[in-house]
């Protein structure tokens, strides 16, 4: 495909990579043509332009809050003090609450990141919070897009803007509450774009960035380690090094950080027991938490499903004991990497189209397979919904095939929308179903690309 082509019909990760691409930092560019450029921004990307509007609109009532309720605006709040008791030097691990402490991620998201915004005053650190979150839903979109398709179409706005649409209530949940989950999102997407155009330094950086705030994306390391991407590998676990422990220690004391990583690392990760649930027992087994690890806990065990101590809520349908509930909800978790292995056959991104659904299934499991997975957690569904209306309207597949991904579509979408039933009842959602509905999303991809050759790098964009 010539040059002319590709600006005609789309533009692919390569040609955003290039310098070509961006007019203004080459030497020889006129002014006219830095006009022209920027005039052809709005046209070129006017769907991905929905969802920064809509990124600020969700901003306004957590900066609202920040104003009228700076002391009570959801976790923002919480995130705020931390910032602020890092740079007064306080400890991160031992303001307890139920017994668990508050801030319950690695140190980096604390001493890199909130501590210095915490310097802009807590609407300030709002506001900067909620921008990224804006941003980071137009490049998921832009980024998901071009690993399914192969490139940006400028003429298909309504394919491009349904994925992002159908995460819009996680997305809402996200700037409501304050989390960074998607701009984790963006990191990995991220490092798998730049993995497609062989940057792989750099894409193990990125990667390093999205593990090093909040951890739980770290499987998604297991494939690059298929692939045999150990650049990437590489890379990702010196960059998980220096954000989590070099960087801090630098600020903190390398002692006093090495003691705070294995209090942490005890609370979140050492105890598999089944007793606890990753620093937040309290509430980690309730119907909040849809990882497949608690919905094992809930379905397998006499446990309080809900979150109401007048009102017990359990659905189990046998009691097994603690440590077999853990093994059988990990045990799920890898039987779902085996079936993304088999739907490959052992060979992995033969194709953009192949590698798009890869990634889209990859990022599904990220949230199954955390411990702990709020519900905001499956905004992380937004490459497999992009991968899924890209092959309900591709016709390189056969009307069989079409049925299929239609009905898993459709259940996955009625499975994941029964969530808001926990407003009135939380049955459903105690019964996990957010995480049986990403579940069917898995296996239809992987329905998918067990049915794409292992060749034919055409076979995606026909």
């Amino acid at each position: 495909m010539s040059g002319t082509e590709t600006n005609n019909r789309g533009l692919s990760a390569a040609s955003f990579l290039n310098p070509e691409f961006l007019p203004i930092v080459r030497p020889e560019t006129t002014l006219e043509q830095i006009h022209d450029w920027v005039r052809s921004v709005p046209h070129r990307y006017a769907s991905l332009m929905v969802f920064f509007v809509m990124g600020c609109l969700f901003s306004v009532a957590p900066i609202i809050n920040a104003v009228l309720y700076e002391n009570d605006n959801k976790d923002y709040s919480h995130w705020y003090l931390i910032g602020q008791s890092v740079l007064a030097g306080q400890p991160l691990y031992e303001d307890l609450r139920h017994g668990e402490p508050e801030y319950m991620y690695p140190p980096t998201a604390a001493v890199l990141f909130y501590a210095p915004l915490s310097t802009l005053g807590h609407t300030g650190f709002v506001a900067i919070l909620c921008l990224f979150t804006a941003m980071s839903w137009v490049f998921t979109v832009w980024a998901a897009t071009i690993l399914v398709r192969g490139r940006w179409d400028t003429n298909l706005r309504i394919e491009t803007i349904l994925p992002g649409l159908a995460v819009a209530p996680y997305v809402w949940d996200v700037q409501l509450l304050g989390q960074t989950n998607f701009l984790l999102l963006a990191f990995t997407l991220g490092a798998f774009l730049l993995v497609r155009t062989k940057h792989l330094a750099t894409s193990g950086l990125f990667f390093g960035m999205a593990v090093a705030l909040k951890a739980f994306p770290l499987p998604a390391i297991a494939y690059f380690i298929v692939r045999k991407q150990w650049v990437s590998v590489a890379t990702s676990i010196f960059s998980i090094l220096l954000l989590v422990w070099f960087l801090p220690g630098v600020y903190r004391g390398f002692e006093r950080n090495s003691r705070e990583l294995n209090q942490w690392a005890s609370l979140m990760i050492l105890d598999q027991s089944g007793e606890t649930m990753a620093g937040r027992s309290s509430i980690g087994f309730t119907r909040r938490n849809q990882s497949l690890v608690s919905v094992s806990h809930r379905l397998l065990r006499h446990v309080d499903a809900g979150d109401n101590p007048q009102k017990p809520l359990f659905v189990n349908l046998a009691n097994i004991t603690p440590r077999n509930a853990q093994l059988v909800g990990y045990g799920v978790c890898l039987l779902l990497g085996l079936v993304l292995l088999l739907a490959c056959r052992f060979k992995f991104a033969p194709s953009p189209g192949c590698e798009g659904l890869e990634v889209a299934m990859v990022c599904t499991l990220v949230p199954l397979c955390s411990p702990l997975a709020w519900t905001y957690f499956f905004c992380w569904l937004l490459p497999a919904w992009t991968a899924i209306i890209f092959w309900l309207n591709n016709q390189s597949l056969d009307p069989k095939t079409h049925r299929i991904v239609r009905i898993g579509a459709v259940v996955a979408g009625v499975l994941l929308a029964s969530a808001i039933t926990e407003q009135f009842d939380p049955t459903l959602q105690a019964c996990g179903m957010t995480a049986w509905g990403s579940v069917m999303l898995f296996l239809t991809l992987a329905f998918v690309r067990f049915h794409l050759p292992n060749k034919s790098p055409e076979v995606a964009f026909n």
